[in-house]
């Protein structure tokens, strides 16, 4: 019986030893943030991050900010779909 692994398997190991997936998943969020919310929303973006499960946005528009409150659980699932895993728990806006 064989005990190799995938290329995959081990990098995911050595992610999770390391503790470097949580800021791969941010930096995925923050690079496609475009990609994922479209080109309205991101320019009206001033910060994303991603801590303990929360995804954090700092908008410019005032109006956005109330759209997107309504809007959390659709943009909890965007995110996590497009990053592949449940990551993302709860939003908070400023």
């Amino acid at each position: 019986m064989s005990s190799e692994k995938s290329l995959k398997d081990l990098i995911t190991s050595m992610m999770d030893s390391y503790k470097l997936s949580d800021k791969l998943v941010e930096t995925k969020v923050k690079n496609d943030w475009e990609v994922i919310m479209g080109r309205t929303i991101a320019k009206n973006t001033k910060s994303v991050s991603v801590h303990n499960n929360i995804l954090y946005l700092e908008l410019l528009s005032a109006a956005l900010k109330n759209d997107l409150y309504f809007h959390e659980k659709t943009i909890v699932e965007k995110v996590n779909h497009h990053v592949g895993q449940t990551i993302i728990q709860k939003i908070k806006i400023k």
